[in-house]
């Protein structure tokens, strides 16, 4: 018999409004007394009477909220200010003492940056003049951050060589060689990164190899040297 009632609160309350009046104006044709129906006109009175209570408490919470964390949204960005304009002073004044008698922490020494890693991912080009164009990646790695790199080189066949030679010093992670001699059948690059002093690892080997016409190099290809 219950089961005409809506299970949700609200819809029960408004259930109960539309309902008992109907009831209570018949009530002995529906078989209920009029005590019994003066009662649930008052508990249905109660129960929304509790809702908008209810209601005006979530809305008094809501801009309680608001009020609260936009209080401390202001405070955070004066507060910011003050301690910007500390540390300028501190700064300026060149005197830690300022620290301590502001009670904030000195800030902290910059860490150190990390070496450069190990170059990779080579691809090879030739440029409109015909020099040899290396390009890498290097994680770690950017001139803003002082890092540069040392190319060394070994030519093969030919004029080929037994040691490798420094032909590079840049700051960018390309590398053109325009001294490539003529008859020479590859060259093998080695490549490392350098933060100041602070070494990074050396790449692998880089073999590119030459088809020859004539005494005009052509078609470079990469190789990866094992």
């Amino acid at each position: 018999m219950g089961s005409v009632i809506p299970t949700k609160d609200l819809e029960a309350i408004q259930f109960f409004e539309t309902h008992v009046p109907v009831w209570s104006a018949a009530h002995a044709d529906v078989g209920l007394t009029d005590t019994q129906c003066t009662s649930m006109l008052a508990a249905t009175k109660a129960s929304r009477d509790a809702y908008a209570a209810q209601q005006a408490a979530k809305d008094a919470a809501t801009a309680a909220t608001t009020g609260y964390h936009n209080a401390v949204k202001a405070m955070r960005a004066l507060g910011s200010d003050l301690v910007k304009a500390i540390k300028t002073y501190a700064a300026t004044s060149n005197n830690p003492d300022v620290y301590m008698k502001a009670e904030i922490p000195m800030p902290a020494a910059p860490s150190p940056l990390p070496p450069p890693g190990q170059p990779t991912d080579f691809k090879i080009g030739l440029t409109g003049s015909g020099a040899v164009e290396l390009t890498w990646k290097c994680a770690n790695a950017t001139a803003s951050s002082g890092v540069h790199f040392v190319v060394t080189r070994k030519l093969n066949g030919g004029a080929g060589e037994s040691a490798f030679t420094t032909v590079g010093n840049i700051g960018k992670k390309k590398f053109i060689d325009a001294t490539i001699p003529q008859g020479v059948t590859g060259a093998t690059y080695l490549v490392q990164g350098f933060r100041v002093d602070n070494p990074g690892p050396v790449s692998l080997p880089v073999g590119v190899q030459f088809g020859v016409s004539g005494n005009m190099v052509v078609g470079p290809q990469l190789k990866m040297a094992a």
